[in-house]
């Protein structure tokens, strides 16, 4: 594959955040889970811009950044989709989970693409399954291509309460969460299978409204997972300052389950992996991404 040409400096919308490039050694990791099964694990960044006070991978080992600087920088791995591209053979019959420790849908998105060319290959490996997850309706810009994929994709949109002031206070530089739900709607009527993510699980105005309301954007599952707080988590004081140690509680989380529960009844089926195919696939042709200038 030939790269597309990427920006040597972060835009001006990203005055602010450390944006710090890298040539990535991998890309693809193997996890076990108990919702999706075997498979792997693949984000085009590292780092978040989003900064949820909550996010667990505050505390993942790294040698630059510390626990209190979560949020302030972002690694674009330059050669994610060259890398998939070489490790496409390890994915048949696979299911790819987009991503575990990033939003593929941040705003550096808008200018790097690699989610959506990370995308690309994967809609060339005709064997394998993709679980999109973000909470971001910038993934709204990359809605053709992920129809393309048809019943082989699903996206997940992570909305962790119904009251977007709590979001406000956990979130604070993620998207709003009105703008997730019309996400949600346009996925849906495209056809798209859409999974909402209250994980984890946050302050909830009405449990069963709020199911309704998921049920309403047209997702076709749901679940409710709870909060992973690390040690001596800053964001334990945050809970009790607001008075909402109750989300730590699984009487709280049983609560809001059960609502959710009875909008969405069932468990997730495992589908059979499809034969290969017989015809070779090409190597993907580069294509000009939505904010590339042309011409």
């Amino acid at each position: 594959m030939t790269p597309l040409p990427l920006p040597q400096d972060p835009p001006p919308l990203f005055q602010g955040l450390a944006v710090e490039p890298e040539e990535a050694r991998s890309i693809l990791r193997p996890q076990k889970d108990d919702r999706y099964g075997f498979g792997f694990a693949l984000s085009p960044y590292r780092g978040c811009a989003h900064g949820c006070r909550y996010c667990y991978v505050r505390d993942y080992p790294n040698a630059l950044h510390t626990r209190d600087e979560w949020g302030g920088w972002v690694t674009p791995k330059l050669n994610a989709p060259e890398l998939l591209w070489a490790q496409r053979h390890r994915l048949h019959g696979e299911r790819v989970f987009m991503a575990s420790a990033t939003d593929p849908y941040q705003p550096l998105e808008r200018q790097y693409r690699l989610s959506r060319r990370c995308l690309e290959v994967l809609l060339l490996c005709p064997t394998t399954e993709v679980i999109l997850h973000t909470r971001s309706p910038l993934v709204l810009q990359d809605l053709e291509l992920l129809k393309a994929f048809g019943d082989r994709l699903s996206v997940g949109l992570s909305i962790p309460t119904d009251d977007d002031t709590v979001r406000q206070v956990v979130e604070p530089h993620a998207p709003a969460i009105p703008s997730r739900w019309a996400a949600a709607e346009r996925l849906s009527a495209a056809g798209i299978a859409v999974c909402i993510a209250v994980a984890p699980l946050m302050a909830v105005h009405d449990p069963h409204a709020f199911a309704r309301r998921a049920k309403a954007s047209g997702a076709s599952k749901a679940w409710v997972g709870g909060l992973r707080l690390l040690a001596q988590d800053p964001f334990y004081k945050t809970l009790a300052d607001h008075g909402w140690l109750k989300v730590l509680t699984s009487d709280y989380a049983e609560e809001v389950r059960s609502a959710f529960q009875a909008v969405f009844p069932g468990r997730r089926r495992v589908k059979k992996a499809p034969e290969p195919p017989a015809l070779p696939v090409r190597a993907p042709v580069p294509q000009p991404g939505l904010f590339d200038r042309v011409g």
